[in-house]
């Protein structure tokens, strides 16, 4: 225990010093913002930040000052978020550096708030080698910045009495989540529990449940036929990333029997280097007694989303309304 508070001093030092240097030396802050809130206030069960594929890089500037921009922008949520959920590939390599920027700018902006972190496939090495390594950095950087004390990649939280169950890959690979036997039965297991609520379940993943595994190629199918089942009684929700997907048609929908998002790479950046317009998309998800809102905002630009001249967002009425 001695050991591990050390540990996590030095960690939690380290990263603030990289943090605010990086803040200092180049200055971050395109944008001022309007102060924003929730559709209902009163009414509001749950509020969550929503962002995905962060991707912060040692060497990449523009990448950092899109995720500083974006958490600055937090600041002006009258409401405030009761958890802020990471879907993964929060860093490139999953290099100490890239840890360090990420997890010091969360020690900054989300200073003792609630953070959920998913591991994703760049957080992981993206298939270069080291797995298990890797892996265990990012338990130990998780436990020391967010408190999560982790022996598998997949686990579960309740907020508010709100389940959030985080699925994981196990294997290396890129572009798909592999679940062994016994993720598969520890959600069968913890889906039963979070049931057991009578709230909105948020099943929280990198890869969209149509991926499958190339050492079990229909385990895509398994997926979702379990959260399928669930959601006929049970209000489950699916959010995921990976595809880098502008918002668009991808963004809200359900075509897997039960409602799915997925989010757009927080910083995309152009092939020259520079960020790209449709940086800093995330989203804000509401919950109230009768439905759950979901809707996208540009963190960057301190705007929110728009869809053909309108609000893009999404309402999903829930079959088992909150009392």
């Amino acid at each position: 225990m001695a050991i591990f508070m050390v540990k996590t001093v030095f960690l939690r030092a380290i990263a603030l010093i990289v943090a605010v240097s990086m803040l200092i030396l180049f200055a971050p802050g395109v944008c001022d913002s309007a102060p924003y809130d929730v559709k209902e206030p009163e009414n509001c069960r749950l509020s969550l930040t929503v962002f995905s594929d962060v991707h912060v890089e040692g060497n990449n500037y523009p990448r950092d000052r899109v995720f500083a921009d974006s958490l600055k922008d937090l600041s002006k949520n009258v409401h405030g978020s009761d958890a802020y959920l990471f879907l993964g590939d929060s860093t490139m390599n999953g290099q100490n550096i890239e840890n360090l920027i990420f997890h010091g700018l969360c020690s900054i902006y989300l200073k003792d708030r609630k953070v959920i972190p998913v591991p994703g496939n760049h957080d992981f090495g993206n298939g270069e080698g080291n797995f298990e390594r890797i892996q265990n950095r990012w338990y130990g950087y998780t436990k020391a910045f967010f408190g999560l004390d982790l022996k598998t990649p997949y686990y579960s939280e309740i907020v508010n009495g709100f389940w959030f169950i985080v699925l994981a890959n196990e294997q290396q690979n890129i572009d798909c989540m592999h679940m062994s036997e016994a993720q598969y039965e520890w959600l069968a297991d913890t889906l039963e529990k979070a049931a057991e609520s009578g709230l909105p379940v948020f099943v929280l993943a990198h890869y969209p449940p149509g991926m499958s595994s190339p050492i079990d190629p229909d385990s895509h199918y398994d997926l979702r036929r379990m959260l399928a089942e669930y959601n006929r009684e049970t209000d489950v929700f699916y959010l995921c990333g990976h595809l880098h997907a502008d918002p668009g048609d991808y963004s809200f929908h359900t075509w897997n029997a039960f409602p799915d998002t997925y989010l757009p790479s927080l910083t995309k950046l152009t092939e020259d280097g520079e960020i790209y317009e449709g940086s800093g998309f995330g989203e804000v998800v509401e919950v109230y007694p009768d439905r759950v809102v979901f809707r996208m905002r540009n963190f960057y630009y301190g705007e929110w989303a728009q869809q053909n001249g309108e609000p893009f967002e999404r309402e999903f009425f829930l079959k088992n309304p909150i009392r």
